[in-house]
């Protein structure tokens, strides 16, 4: 009996203690393991701190590169570098994280970000892609109208280095394009400066009404009707989100015997900015103001004519994306401008009319590019505004 009872209570007994060594064992763990972790780090740190071991430097290879333009995306492709002097790569749990954007005039136009980039040993590079903000290309064509046609570049990017020793790694690169031309107004400016000459007609007094001429006239004598045109010239008017208003300038003379029209019957003038209609304007779509508000100019008078046409912005998403196409020309980042005008005055003595040029719209044609993300590209234009005459 006794030893029944002693068997029974010697394997109590050995289960508690067994479940007691349990219990301390697991209770341990949490504090093996932190001890374990510390020392890891701890070691980790000293290796640093030798020198065994060291942070992750990291940077921008370039400014970036288009990738896919299509009609519905622009691709922007940035390659950021990595150089890991560890013998080991991400094994430990390092990780880069890198963020991008392109600000144009400033406005974002693109931005970006990457996570958990693995990093190898030694050098390594990582392609980061982001997509332009075609919404936003019509904020930034206001900012490039407004600053006078120059193109100002900020590229930023930060890469965050998680190692022993977190980091981060600031690049930021800025530059000034076409700062010394403007292409676009040039073009303009010269396609309707290209209208100067003289444009007139002798007509048999008999024609002519005494209000027009004011002096009795024998119907013998011949009368000079007609218009010259001095210079002419563009100039950006209002320009907001959604249109853009180029003002057309003529220095006009007047040095007929009778007065002429101040104000055309009519206007024509197209822009096409790598085949993309931007400025269009016919007659009947287009408003018309003296500078001197003057309805006629008197023989031998001159005045400044002023015409407006209006752009929809709209247009400007199509024609940026053909500016960084790879077929926009050598490069990319090229733009082929053609611009026409012609205008049309009446001939108050005939009924007839004065067309400037006579036959057929003057066409002005030039080029430009830029270097926003092009590299060995020079930002040049070809565009040219006229020469200002003296003493105009």
């Amino acid at each position: 009996m006794s030893g029944a009872g002693s068997t029974d209570g010697s394997g109590g007994t050995d289960g508690d203690s067994s479940g007691s060594r349990l219990s301390a064992l697991v209770s341990t763990w949490p504090r093996k393991i932190g001890v374990a972790l510390g020392a890891l780090v701890g070691l980790l740190l000293v290796l640093y701190l030798l020198g065994i071991i060291g942070a992750p430097a990291a940077g921008l290879v370039d400014r970036g590169d288009w990738g896919e333009v299509t009609d519905e995306r622009t691709e922007i492709v940035t390659t950021v570098w990595v150089d890991n002097p560890n013998p080991i790569g991400v094994s430990l749990g390092d990780t880069v994280t890198a963020e991008y954007d392109i600000v144009l005039n400033d406005v974002l136009l693109a931005e970006g970000n990457k996570s958990d980039i693995e990093v190898p040993k030694g050098n390594s590079t990582t392609e980061l892609r982001t997509d332009i903000i075609n919404e936003r290309l019509g904020q930034w064509w206001v900012r490039y109208v407004r600053a006078n046609e120059t193109v100002e570049l900020d590229v930023n990017a930060t890469m965050n280095v998680n190692t022993v020793v977190s980091t981060s790694y600031d690049v930021h690169r800025n530059q000034t394009m076409l700062n010394e031309s403007t292409p676009v107004i040039d073009a303009l400016s010269a396609s309707v400066n290209e209208t100067t000459g003289t444009y007139t007609e002798s007509v048999s007094a008999s024609e002519v009404d005494d209000s027009l001429s004011g002096d009795a006239l024998s119907d013998s004598d011949t009368v000079t009707v007609g218009y010259e045109v001095r210079r002419g010239w563009a100039t950006w008017d209002e320009v907001s989100e959604s249109e853009t208003t180029v003002e057309f300038h003529m220095l006009v003379h007047n040095p007929g015997d009778v007065p002429v029209p101040a104000a055309p019957d009519g206007i024509g003038v197209s822009v096409d900015m790598n085949d993309v209609r931007t400025f269009e304007a016919e007659s009947g779509e287009l408003s018309t103001e003296s500078a001197s508000g003057d309805e006629v100019i008197e023989p031998g008078e001159t005045e400044e004519v002023t015409y407006t046409v209006t752009m929809d912005n709209d247009k400007v998403d199509d024609w940026f994306t053909s500016h960084v196409r790879e077929e926009a020309g050598p490069g990319q980042e090229a733009t082929a401008v053609t611009a026409q005008f012609q205008v049309v005055f009446g001939n108050p003595v005939t009924g007839g009319e004065f067309r400037f040029p006579q036959d057929s719209p003057v066409t002005y044609d030039c080029d430009f590019q830029t270097d926003i993300l092009v590299d060995g590209q020079n930002s040049t234009s070809t565009c040219e505004p006229p020469t200002v005459p003296s003493g105009t």
